[in-house]
């Protein structure tokens, strides 16, 4: 096994991007990073990149834009165990410490218990994922009300509704507030984020992430708990993914936490196709 640290994209895009883009849609989340850092975005501020590859050239790779848990790529028959030793081994040899751990169920699962048994860590699984991919959408799911870009002027509601979903979904229980107005604001300007107006009123937003090519990633689907039950995610993100479709792109994918069968109900109505299973893990204690 041959272990290579990439101080640059560069080299690690050459190296990565003609196997993730194999199976675009479901390795979007590690393929989006990559292309944003390629084409020189900023927002991430410290990147780890690392490639494993074995005799026969297969990779296993790794990214971590922290604080964020790092992100896991295996290609189809590498050695699994053997190559996430190497990589769990030149992590502990750099003094690297990871919070947690996101890949496909398997390999995920296979590192988290590897990297327990070498840190002696307690590992949770942090969230369950599957990963869904949309081609056509079932228009006659969409309700009344309509589709539109967020504006400075709906920055308010953008902050509490932002709030409420990474609080309703176990992802922040005390989110940083001008953060997330920060995040809110350059959301607006980028155009990325989307909101569903029924009588006038703000009832549900959703976001585009990590364009990928043929793709592109939706992500940020989020109604207030008091007009829940109503349709309106269900609209809005069957909207917004034909919305997409028609500009373009071939297909939208996103993530859903299989512990939430109402998010999972909603896009299986909208049409999005269940494509694998990803898994979360947190890393807690132990020595590295």
């Amino acid at each position: 096994m041959r272990l290579t640290w990439h101080e640059q994209i560069d080299s690690f895009a050459e190296e990565t991007l003609v196997h993730l883009r194999r199976d675009e849609a479901l390795s979007n989340l590690m393929l989006g990073i990559v292309l944003s850092l390629e084409a020189g975005s900023s927002h991430y501020d410290d990147v780890t990149l690392v490639t494993v590859h074995d005799d026969r050239g297969r990779l296993l790779a790794g990214l971590r834009t922290a604080p964020a848990n790092l992100i896991l790529y295996a290609a189809a028959r590498i050695p699994l165990d053997e190559s996430l030793q190497c990589l769990a081994y030149g992590f502990l040899r750099e003094g690297v410490s990871l919070p947690g751990a996101i890949g496909p169920k398997e390999v995920a699962e296979r590192f988290a218990a590897i990297w327990s048994s070498l840190t002696d860590c307690r590992v949770e699984l942090e969230m369950p994922l599957r990963v869904y991919e949309l081609r056509t959408v079932n228009s006659e799911v969409i309700g009344e009300g309509r589709l539109r870009l967020a504006q400075e002027a709906d920055l308010e509601w953008i902050v509490s509704g932002t709030v409420g979903f990474l609080v309703d979904g176990g992802l922040d229980n005390a989110p940083d507030l001008e953060g997330v107005r920060r995040a809110a604001r350059r959301q607006v300007e980028r155009q990325d984020l989307y909101l569903w107006e029924h009588e006038g009123e703000i009832v549900s937003m959703a976001a585009t992430t990590r364009a990928t090519g043929r793709g592109i990633a939706l992500n940020q689907v989020y109604t207030p708990k008091e007009l829940r039950g109503r349709g309106y995610a269900t609209s809005c993100v069957a909207s917004l993914g034909q919305h997409l479709l028609d500009s373009g792109y071939e297909f939208c994918t996103l993530f859903a936490d299989l512990k939430n069968p109402t998010s999972n109900g909603v896009y299986l109505r909208v049409g999005f196709e269940p494509i694998g299973d990803f898994a979360a893990y947190r890393f807690l204690g132990g020595t590295a």
